[in-house]
């Protein structure tokens, strides 16, 4: 999923203007507030502790695009740093033909940028992609896009340094490590041989100590050179030189001590890459400057040291040289001599032996003397020569103090405008980072502000949706209610109206089945009624046929109509319809007063109807209570 989409803001605040892919994330170019940002994600092998992002923050070199503010996300941390306009390091070196010692530089630098993230409280580690690394478009500086967390982040290394450097010498894409340097590359053989020393190595210290051996026989070779082309031209100008123009010439040949000041500068000045005292505040840093410093000058000191002995050394092979081709003539001249002389005696008389003995031992004389005067010249040559020898060594011992004290009155200056610049740096870093601290501060205030806002408007927002969802919920609860009611009225009703049409047919078939009761008492009513009224009859009938009324006994007569009237008068009651439970079982009891079975029949259906009246009437005020119930609702 992505982090960044164009024209989008992230958390409110940063808009994105583009985004491209990173390795495992993606890199954006954002802006808020006028001022333009980069936003980088990183994917985490694990949740990233509150140290290590703390760590990121006050991350400080460099090489490193500082951090403004890192963020977390799901399985992903967010990078936000200051927009700076960067040329892809794989794009320049494509586009544009760079040194070897550029190149080699800029891994030195890299190099020590591992080095230091190596030694952090949670030890970091850098990408070396050279997609990674980019050149400042105003400072044609190093800068460096993702340095890693070891055992956090998730992005690792796939090219080792070797590779690193062939990928930029070679101008090449690789993906992986190789194994063996091609034999075509471009590039010296001392650049071949670091590069073969690199491959598949992990040490940096290993690395950075090839780097010097590499940088050593650079300088070696071009010393050399310029030892060997000196040397060529002092032989041609000194071929036709004299003893005398030799022992006038031997000073000026010691002139060239006289620039030595001005060489270390330029030693020093074409190698701006390795130390630069304005971009960092390290003390360390510092002193490794001051040392190659020293060394350089020492090495410089030594070279022209070196230079001048071999020059003196020549001078006085020369010059002895010289010295022994004259004494050679002198002496091929002063035996020619003595044997003209010779000859010019063998033709001369005996008589001038003693004369030629005298002049004999003359000769030897003067040859004593010339060997003498031949000795004394050697002694003084010799002794002019130590003398130029000490004023030779001399006026080195003296070129080497006046050296020394330049030396060292350099490192004075240097050391005190490095200590100045320190110190500048310091203040300029102390106010840089009070800066950076308020306007952290302000951005921290601004960010808890709009979080603020934000929660604030979301909880709003949550409160809008809670109260709308309560409301549907209730209009729903309302509208079931209502549904609900509608269709349990309409179950009621169909209920009641099966109820009413069951209770009607019951009450219909309890009617039917009464009337059937009742006709069937009646009739037996009836017939009983009729047997009894016969039997009374009869009764009657053989009362008259025993007992015949007599004309003087009316009083008997009028009991029996009396009892006549009052047994017709009570049929005539029984025969009404029987509105109640009292009559029937008055009529039962009159019609069967000795029957308990039909009693015991009688008074369960009795109270079969008495139960089914209760039950008709409980539902009758249950439907009721229920009605009342629905209307208060409403």
């Amino acid at each position: 999923m992505s982090l960044f989409n164009v024209g989008e803001k992230y958390r409110n605040s940063y808009t994105i203007e583009h985004v491209v892919p990173f390795f495992d994330g993606e890199l954006a170019i954002s802006h808020l507030d006028s001022k333009r940002y980069y936003l980088q994600s990183a994917h985490l092998k694990k949740q990233a502790p509150s140290r290590a992002i703390q760590q990121y923050r006050s991350l400080n070199h460099p090489l490193v695009i500082p951090f403004t503010e890192v963020y977390t996300e799901d399985r992903s941390l967010v990078f936000i740093r200051p927009y700076c306009s960067i040329k892809p390091l794989h794009e320049v070196v494509m586009k544009e033909d760079i040194a070897e010692d550029t190149i080699v530089q800029w891994g030195k630098q890299l190099l020590l940028l591992a080095a230091e993230l190596k030694t952090k409280a949670m030890p970091m580690y850098l990408l070396t992609d050279p997609r990674n690394i980019g050149l400042d478009e105003e400072t044609d500086e190093l800068k460096v896009l993702f340095c890693g967390v070891e055992h956090i982040t998730a992005l690792r290394s796939t090219l080792d340094w070797g590779t690193f450097f062939y990928s930029l010498v070679s101008k090449e894409h690789l993906e992986g490590p190789i194994d063996k340097v091609p034999n075509d590359l471009e590039g010296s053989k001392h650049l071949h041989r670091l590069i073969q020393k690199s491959l598949q190595n992990n040490s940096i210290d290993s690395i950075l100590s090839h780097i010097e051996v590499y940088e050593k026989k650079r300088k070696k070779g071009g010393i050399l050179d310029f030892l060997l082309g000196g040397g060529k031209k002092e032989k041609e100008s000194s071929n036709e030189a004299t003893l005398n123009e030799d022992a006038q010439n031997s000073s000026p040949s010691i002139e060239p001590p006289s620039t030595l000041p001005s060489r270390p500068e330029q030693i020093v000045g074409p190698e701006p890459t390795l130390a630069d005292p304005r971009k960092s505040t390290d003390v360390e840093y510092l002193d490794k400057l001051r040392r190659e410093l020293e060394r350089k000058q020492q090495e410089e000191i030594e070279r022209q040291r070196l230079q001048m002995e071999l020059e003196m050394e020549r001078q006085r092979q020369e010059f002895l040289k010289e010295l022994e081709k004259e004494r050679g003539i002198r002496e091929r001249l002063e035996q020619e001599r003595l044997k003209q002389k010779r000859l010019e005696q063998t033709s001369t008389s005996e008589n001038d032996v003693e004369q030629e003995s005298l002049e004999q031992e003359s000769l030897e004389q003067e040859s004593l003397e010339q060997e003498s005067l031949e000795q004394e010249r050697l002694e003084q040559e010799r002794l002019e020569q130590e003398r130029l020898e000490q004023e030779r060594l001399e006026q080195e011992r003296l070129e080497r103090e006046r050296l020394e004290q330049e030396r060292l009155e350099q490192e004075r200056l240097e050391q005190e405008r490095l200590e100045q610049e320190r110190l500048e740096q310091e203040r300029l870093e102390q106010e840089r980072l009070e800066q950076e601290r308020l306007e952290q501060e302000r951005l921290e205030q601004e960010r808890l502000e709009r979080e603020r806002l934000e929660q604030e408007r979301l909880e709003r927002e949550r409160l809008e949706q809670e109260r709308l969802e309560q409301e549907r919920l209730e209009r729903e609860r309302r509208e079931w209610e209502r549904r609900e009611r509608e269709r349990l009225k309409r179950e009621l009703k169909e209920k009641m109206s099966l109820e009413l049409e069951k209770l009607r047919d019951e009450r219909l078939e309890w009617e039917r089945r009464e009337q059937e009761r009742m006709e069937q008492a009646r009739l037996s009513f009836e017939n009983r009624e009729r047997a009894l009224i016969e039997k009374l009859e009869l009764q009657l009938s053989q009362i008259e046929v025993s007992f015949p009324l007599q004309s003087e006994n009316p009083k008997q007569i009028d009991s029996l109509e009396k009892m006549k009237d009052e047994l017709y008068g009570e049929k005539s009651k029984e025969l009404q319809p029987l509105s109640d439970g009292n009559s029937l079982q008055n009529l039962n009891s009159f019609a069967q007063p000795n029957s308990s079975v039909e009693s015991g029949i009688a008074k369960q259906e009795e109270n079969q109807r008495a139960k089914e009246s209760e039950e008709h009437a409980r539902l009758a005020r249950q439907f009721e209570e229920y009605m009342k119930q629905m209307y208060k609702n409403n």
